[in-house]
């Protein structure tokens, strides 16, 4: 069985996890994970965007279903660029501006702009939105959505738009005298410390989903997949991986576990787990991207933890 996913520490071990199965763990870019589920391609389980996914099943997806591991989670608030010599230093500063994002019903967008609406009284509507030229899934007319050509940094770079919403930009990866870019707070590894110790929420970003022909095919299969990214995160956690790589790693490893509890990110449905998909779900119906909460039992296949899968 192949699994589709991301290139990360905690998921290389993936492939040799002994339970008896045979999964091939391929490493796969972004775009092209997210393809084979909008596009239906042929895979046996795939990691995909969470918001996505909720939103594909919300418009009758039933041939999908998904596996409650989240191999991806990001705090939004860094997450927001603004010209190093632009007057805007908060969320409320965007009112009536333009912003720029590369797809808006990406997950990181909808967390954003639910953090911007919970915490500091920012409305989605009450600004400009820019976007890809071919979105996933079409934009509510309230959002007041419009495709565009332009590359976005360097609509940013020109001041075509005001701010933009992309967690991964180049102008990021130059030397810190060289960016034109800098983050729309000053402090925002505060404020998403103190996100968190206010609502106990690190946002999931991702998901793995299986076609439920895969699991008809083989009824061990989302066990198998539990198993096998539980294995690989224990191993990782093991060997505390980045703490030999990088200077002061091992001091920042102990003080993340000691925040997250030993467990930055968690599987299953946890009752942690559930509030954070709760909260996700109230900010898509919100957004006018899904009709209603869904059943979260219904959204997932439900797993044995302590399976032997091989059996």
């Amino acid at each position: 069985m192949i699994v589709y996913g991301g290139d990360y520490e905690h998921t290389l071990e993936v492939s040799s996890s002994p339970h008896g199965v045979d999964l091939d763990y391929r490493v796969t870019s972004r775009p092209d994970l997210f393809a084979k589920v909008l596009k239906r391609q042929e895979f046996d389980a795939c990691e995909f965007s969470l918001s996505n996914y909720i939103m594909l099943r919300d418009r009758g997806a039933d041939w999908l279903t998904a596996v409650p591991v989240f191999p991806n989670r990001a705090f939004r608030h860094g997450t927001i660029a603004v010209r190093r010599d632009s007057t805007i230093c908060s969320f409320r500063d965007l009112v009536g501006r333009r912003v720029g994002i590369s797809d808006y019903t990406m997950t990181g967008g909808v967390w954003c702009r639910g953090i911007m609406l919970d915490q500091y009284g920012v409305h989605w509507s009450e600004m400009e939105w820019f976007s890809g030229e071919t979105p996933r899934f079409p934009a509510p007319a309230a959002a007041r959505v419009s495709p565009s050509a332009l590359d976005l940094e360097a609509a940013l770079s020109d001041g075509a738009i005001d701010a933009l919403f992309l967690p991964r930009n180049k102008d990021a990866l130059l030397p810190v005298d060289q960016r034109r870019f800098r983050p729309l707070l000053a402090d925002w590894r505060a404020a998403e410390l103190d996100y968190f110790k206010t609502t106990q929420i690190y946002p999931i970003s991702h998901v793995i989903v299986i076609p439920r022909a895969s699991v008809a095919k083989a009824r061990r299969l989302p066990d198998a997949i539990y198993a096998a990214y539980s294995h690989s995160m224990q191993r990782a956690k093991a060997r505390r991986l980045a703490t030999s790589l990088l200077p002061w790693g091992a001091a920042s490893w102990d003080d993340a576990m000691q925040v997250f509890a030993g467990d930055p990110l968690p599987y299953g449905l946890t009752t942690a787990n559930l509030k954070i998909i709760r909260k996700l779900q109230d900010y898509l119906v919100e957004q006018q991207l899904v009709e209603r909460q869904h059943d979260i039992a219904d959204l997932f296949e439900r797993v044995d933890a302590d399976a032997d899968v091989a059996a």
